[in-house]
């Protein structure tokens, strides 16, 4: 039964226009398609995630979830165009419709594409993780941004194009102009590559502790155009990613351990016993302590001054953060200090040179070796 044979058995029964028939139908269409949107996708969603149950990865699972909402609107979107169809509108009215729903038809399909690109990154960085090279969320981050962008340029072509508009005469304007854009969008275009440069050799993450020529602090955020440091005295620092891609950056956060140098004077007349027991002591709490990295660790006697012997004392510690760092060697100072006074050896303080002088009063100046002077009270 033909859809015409259809209004004729409804007009024969209850004596209603042939027109408001099709009216009442296109409505029930519309609201059925509504109505069943939901169940018809889930029913064949549920249909289909068991078949991809079967695989080993999770492919399957995220190309439907990404199906599902554009499904349900393509089935309300052919559910209007259905209704409308009935309608029998008039063939310049219908034909724009038509040409709408074809258009409806592109959106909702890269619609799909758009919510896939998020599948396709993370398949990306799952590919790329298995090899010994790992990369950067952020790099994942980037590509499927980049993916988006390149998704929604190609939709808007295609709808251009089945708008009647000339693609290749837009493309070749576009070029035109092209030129002073990217003249315009230089440092656009230089940030850009930065961040996937940072992004790509993984020079710093999120939450990393960096070093500049500019700036010092940890990294809150990576960003296509600029990254923002929080620097030691909590102001945030932005910095743009061509800087930082052009500029030597040291990540203290990738430190496999951490550095403790300094040099202790003792006296120049101290008895050689003395001294060697201080050393030995002082080797025994470096090699006992649960704190240092024992791949290498110096303490030596490190030559002569003018009134005093020099020790140095050189390790590193195991932890890199910052707290727990200064933790273990503010312990380790401790128990030196007290090696110090049990093998009753003095510390003297840094050696300063002081040079007399006198000032326009006449009162006598001293100056020590980084040019500052003192004046005594009188």
């Amino acid at each position: 039964m033909s859809l015409n044979d259809l209004i004729t058995f409804f007009n024969k029964y209850i004596n209603v226009q042939p027109f408001l028939i099709r009216i009442i139908l296109a409505l029930v269409i519309v609201l059925l398609g509504f109505l069943l949107r939901k169940i018809i996708i889930k029913w064949v969603i549920k249909v289909l995630r068991k078949i991809t149950t079967k695989t080993k990865n999770n492919l399957g699972d995220l190309i439907l979830t990404a199906l599902e909402k554009p499904a349900q609107i393509f089935i309300f979107g052919l559910s209007v165009w259905m209704a409308l169809s009935i309608l029998a509108l008039p063939l310049t009215i219908q034909a724009t419709f038509n040409r709408l729903f074809r258009t409806f038809f592109i959106v909702v399909l890269f619609y799909f594409f758009y919510k896939a690109a998020d599948c396709v990154a993370i398949l990306f960085g799952n590919f790329v993780n298995k090899s010994e090279k790992k990369v950067s969320p952020v790099l994942t981050g980037l590509f499927r941004k980049s993916l988006k962008v390149v998704i929604i340029i190609i939709e808007i072509f295609m709808i251009i194009k089945e708008w009647g508009f000339d693609v290749t005469g837009l493309i070749t304007g576009l070029g035109i102009g092209g030129l002073a854009i990217s003249l315009a969008a230089k440092d656009a275009a230089s940030n850009f590559l930065g961040s996937v440069t940072i992004m790509a050799d993984k020079t710093y993450d999120i939450g990393d502790w960096i070093q500049t020529d500019s700036v010092e602090g940890f990294v809150e955020e990576i960003g296509f155009r600029s990254t923002k440091i929080r620097t030691f005295s909590n102001a945030l620092t932005i910095v743009p990613n061509s800087i930082l891609s052009n500029e030597p950056v040291t990540n203290w956060t990738k430190m496999g351990k951490r550095r403790v140098s300094f040099n202790l004077n003792i006296p120049i007349n101290t008895p050689s016993e003395k001294i060697t027991d201080l050393l030995n002591r002082i080797r025994d709490l470096l090699e006992n302590h649960e704190g240092v990295n024992q791949d290498y660790k110096v303490v030596q006697l490190n030559g002569f001054e003018d009134a005093s012997l020099k020790v140095l004392v050189y390790y590193f510690t195991k932890t890199t953060a910052y707290l727990n760092y200064l933790e273990v060697s503010e312990d380790i100072n401790i128990k030196m200090i007290k090696i110090f006074e049990e093998v009753g050896v003095k510390i003297l303080p840094p050696r300063r040179i002081l040079v007399a002088g006198e000032t326009r009063d006449g009162s006598v100046s001293h100056s020590d070796e980084t040019g500052n002077v003192y004046v005594p009270h009188k």
